[in-house]
């Protein structure tokens, strides 16, 4: 039987509180410790550590979709297909719309 203290393993407890518990269940929470430990390295190496309320622009890149390029020719194309019907039109024709 091996002694922890539940304080390590678990965030709500705020005072320490000793318990005996088996070596298997204890490692198993060592082992999760550790996990979790290289789990905050790896994300903080990768700079994976990104807020989107910080307001520095991540959220909108993030939420905005990016065209690709031949969806912007695409775009361009019936940009110019408008202008030239618009430009066919009458005078009284191009205000009403």
């Amino acid at each position: 039987m091996t002694t922890i203290n539940m304080k390590d393993f678990y965030h709500w407890y705020t005072q320490d509180e000793y318990m005996e518990v088996s070596d298997e269940i204890a490692e198993e929470l060592r082992a999760d410790k550790r996990f979790e430990a290289a789990y905050r390295r790896r994300v903080t190496r990768n700079k994976a550590q990104y807020s989107l309320d910080c307001d520095d622009g991540i959220e909108y890149s993030a939420c905005v979709f990016e065209p690709s390029p031949e969806e912007l020719v695409l775009r361009k194309e019936r940009l110019e297909m408008l202008c030239r019907a618009l430009n066919s039109l009458s005078e009284k024709q191009g205000r009403r719309v």
